[in-house]
C-alpha cells in the first residue's frame, strides 16, 4: 500500500493517491477512432480564450504562481494537453496507459501524475518542496536539469519522481507493460474537488481492477 509523508513548509494541496492493476486481459487499447472522437470533444469544447478563463485552469495557475513559478513557461500539464489539442498539433501517442490517462487529463482539466508500482514497491514517497539545483530528470530530457528550488516535488530515495504539477520523471515511467500504476491527483486551492472526484472516476471506469 502506498501512502505520502510530507515534509516541510507545503503549500496547501491534498493528494489523492489510486493504485490500479493490470488485468488479466491487459491494459485497455485505446485505437484510432477512439481518439479522435475524443479529442474532437475537446477541442470543440472550448476556445483557447475560454480555457484560459475556466475556475480550474486558473487554479493551477494561481498556484504556480504561488510557488514563484511562472506557469506561461512551465504550464500545468492539463492546460498544456489541452492547449496541445485545440491547436490540432499531434496528440503525443506513448503507450495505451498514458495516452487515456493524457485524454482523462485534458478531458478534467485535472493534472494528473503516473508511476510504475513496481519502481515504486517498498519505497517512502515524500512530499516536498524541491532544493535549488537539485537534479530532476524528467520525462523526454536528455539529461537532467536542476530544480529552481520551490517546485512541489515527489520524492523516492532521494529521487525526484515529480515536479507537480508539470512533469513525471524519465525512471518511473508508465512502459506500457506494468503491473500496476500508481496514479496521483491533487487538489490545489481553487480547484473544484468535484474536478478530483470525476477524474477519479474517469480512471476507475477506464482501467477498472482497483486496489486502493
Amino acid at each position: 500500500m502506498f501512502h505520502i509523508t510530507r515534509e516541510g513548509e507545503l503549500p496547501e494541496v491534498e493528494l489523492r493517491l489510486i493504485l490500479i492493476e493490470r488485468g488479466k486481459d491487459g491494459w485497455p487499447k485505446l485505437d484510432d477512432d477512439e481518439l479522435k472522437k475524443r479529442l474532437e470533444v475537446i477541442s470543440n469544447s472550448v476556445t483557447l480564450e475560454e480555457l484560459r478563463e475556466e475556475p480550474d485552469v486558473a487554479a493551477y495557475r494561481k498556484f504556480y504562481w504561488g510557488l514563484g513559478i511562472d506557469p506561461t513557461k512551465k504550464r500545468p500539464s492539463a492546460e498544456a494537453l489541452v492547449r496541445r489539442i485545440i491547436a490540432g498539433k499531434p496528440f503525443p501517442r506513448i503507450n495505451s496507459i498514458v495516452d487515456r490517462y493524457n485524454l482523462i487529463s485534458a478531458e478534467n482539466r485535472v493534472s494528473l501524475g503516473a508511476f510504475s508500482a513496481d519502481y515504486l514497491t517498498n519505497k517512502e514517497i515524500i512530499m516536498r518542496l524541491a532544493k535549488k539545483h537539485e537534479p530532476f530528470l524528467g520525462i523526454g530530457y536528455s539529461e537532467s536539469k536542476p530544480c529552481v528550488g520551490n517546485e512541489l516535488a515527489l520524492v523516492v530515495d532521494d529521487e525526484i519522481i515529480a515536479l507537480y504539477p508539470y512533469r513525471d520523471s524519465h525512471n518511473s515511467r508508465i512502459m506500457g507493460d506494468d503491473a500496476a500504476v500508481l496514479f496521483t491527483l491533487c487538489a490545489v486551492p481553487g480547484l473544484e474537488i468535484s474536478r478530483i472526484d470525476e477524474a477519479e472516476k474517469a480512471l476507475l471506469s477506464e482501467f477498472g481492477n482497483v486496489d486502493l
